[in-house]
């Protein structure tokens, strides 16, 4: 590597944790220079036990990202002796796992190699308080180990990919706070939260922020949306990553993104779900109204708060427009279709093409299967969005 190229990998580092920069694009350099079979940087909470933030560049399947955010993170005995290393300090896994030990252990055998990688070198970049984050420089079954020469280039890199992600971290809050559109959401009765795909919190209306409060399901856990149980938080990361909102960070970059998903928690002492609702927010289809840079709007929806339909998130559940959503609310609280036309001043035939929208779109065969529908709303969603 020369000392320009040195250079523009290192600016592409700052680049990236300004916001001007995608940090897949970021950490490419260093991917091609390497060989890499996967380049990895992993920010964990310690407190919380969850992925705080993961950017990956490579030639892995995105499943392997699903398996890993799921279960195998919390199984890798590499995770565990970086954990154990300081600041700064190096790894590489041909030092320390002997093939013996390759051979035996569960995390080779059953995650590791059956999806196509091997060898491993890193440095843990930052160790904050119960914040952790690492690089992992990976290569394949096929491939050779790194050499000293290339563990000593890419830990120089890696210093200046360190004090990139504490820049990261520190403006993460700040990019959404003079967006136009947080005033709207303030005033909605639903519970909102606009966050980014490491579900690092930029605003909460104080509906979201209540229940967040409680914590018992949902919460914010230092600035970041956090599911209380394990496999709801990785359903929530993995949900967040479909959406796509930095579409050259991740694995399976050939994926197409979606719009919407949804994540179900369970409720404790209950058979029920808190449903998370999440739209993508881009930028360039929202006039810029929630700020630079695409965030995701989670809509909060607890079934236990039996309160009066609201229409707003009628419409995330079902993917119905507003006039479809208010709708099926006002059907549900007993209106007609002349009511309902008469209120709008529109033709009758006008709200029945619409009701007939609703009927395709919520699988509804008549009025009475729609009002029962809307009662419960957390089935019908996992219906709708799964």
């Amino acid at each position: 590597m020369t000392d320009a190229e040195f250079d523009d990998c290192v600016a592409g580092f700052y680049r990236a944790a300004s916001g001007t920069f995608d940090w897949g694009a970021a950490l490419r350099p260093m991917h091609e220079r390497f060989r890499n079979w996967v380049t990895h940087v992993l920010a964990l909470d310690l407190a919380s036990g969850s992925i705080a933030f993961s950017f990956e560049v490579g030639d892995s399947s995105p499943e392997a990202f699903v398996d890993f955010a799921r279960e195998w993170h919390r199984r890798d005995p590499r995770t565990q002796l970086a954990l154990s290393m300081n600041e700064g300090e190096w790894l590489n896994c041909s030092r320390h796992f002997d093939e013996n030990f390759v051979a035996h252990d569960p995390f080779f055998q059953e995650f590791m190699i059956p999806y196509g990688g091997r060898w491993v070198s890193g440095m843990k970049l930052i160790h904050e308080g119960d914040f952790v984050a690492m690089l992992a420089l990976m290569r394949g079954v096929s491939q050779l180990p790194y050499t000293a020469a290339e563990d000593e280039l890419a830990q120089r890199l890696a210093r200046h990919l360190a004090q990139a992600l504490r820049l990261y971290r520190s403006n993460a809050m700040l990019a959404g706070q003079a967006s136009s559109g947080l005033a709207l959401l303030a005033n909605l009765r639903t519970p909102v939260a606009l966050v980014d795909e490491q579900r690092q919190i930029h605003y909460a209306n104080p509906a979201a922020s209540a229940l967040l409060k409680q914590g018992n399901v949902i919460g914010d856990h230092g600035g970041r949306l956090v599911c209380r149980r394990h496999h709801d938080d990785a359903e929530l990361l993995i949900a967040l990553r479909s959406l796509r909102l930095s579409p050259g960070a991740y694995l399976g970059e050939g994926r197409l993104p979606v719009d919407r998903a949804c994540v179900h928690c369970a409720l404790p002492d209950s058979h029920l779900h808190l449903n998370v609702f999440l739209q993508a927010v881009r930028p360039e289809s929202s006039l810029g109204a929630f700020g630079r840079i695409p965030l995701a709007m989670a809509l909060l929806h607890d079934p236990r708060q039996r309160l009066e339909l609201d229409p707003f998130m009628v419409a995330a559940a079902f993917q119905l427009t507003p006039a479809e959503a208010q709708l099926a609310v006002r059907l549900a609280r007993g209106e007609t279709v002349a009511d309902v036309a008469a209120g709008r001043r529109v033709s009758q035939e006008t709200v029945r093409s619409q009701l007939k929208s609703v009927f395709s779109k919520t699988g509804a065969v008549q009025q009475s299967d729609l009002v029962s529908l809307l009662a419960t709303l957390p089935a019908a969603g996992r219906t709708a969005l799964s």
